[in-house]
């Protein structure tokens, strides 16, 4: 999904709450550097959210992004020629799929491909994350080819 496309998606005029779907590829440790490993997830989400905002925010301290620039606040965060949805997930929302070489694996399973700091990743500060455009599958009733 280009830029543009997700921008009329998500309607960018406020904050929003919709269906995302997603793809990533995840880099392995490096005993597994031959293997291809990718999730799949999906999520209710909010767009438009001002991460100072949150709830979860109240006593923490918040500044500039902690990389990369914004492309359009509070949407979209551009790096290194690459554009990133800037999401909000919904607890208890987030489903995701995973697979090794193509094959659909368990959790523990694919975590065994990665680095133990990379097994060992919490859950993102009020559930913001930023997607690659490029891995959007679809937004609202939006699908991305």
């Amino acid at each position: 999904m280009d830029t543009q496309d997700y921008l009329t998606a998500i309607n960018a005029t406020g904050v929003n709450s919709l269906p995302v779907a997603w793809q990533s590829e995840v880099k392995p440790a490096a005993a597994y550097k031959a293997h291809t490993l990718i999730k799949q997830s999906s999520a209710v989400v909010m767009t438009g959210v001002e991460f100072a905002n949150l709830a979860v925010n109240s006593d923490r301290e918040t500044g500039e992004l902690p990389w990369g620039t914004w492309l359009d606040y509070p949407f979209v965060v551009t790096h290194k020629g690459q554009d990133y949805a800037r999401l909000y997930t919904v607890d208890g929302t987030v489903k995701t799929t995973y697979y090794v070489d193509g094959f659909d694996v368990t959790r523990d399973e694919f975590n065994a491909y990665l680095t133990p700091s990379a097994a060992a990743a919490k859950r993102p500060v009020g559930g913001t994350i930023t997607v690659k455009m490029s891995g959007l599958r679809m937004v609202g009733a939006a699908v991305a080819a």
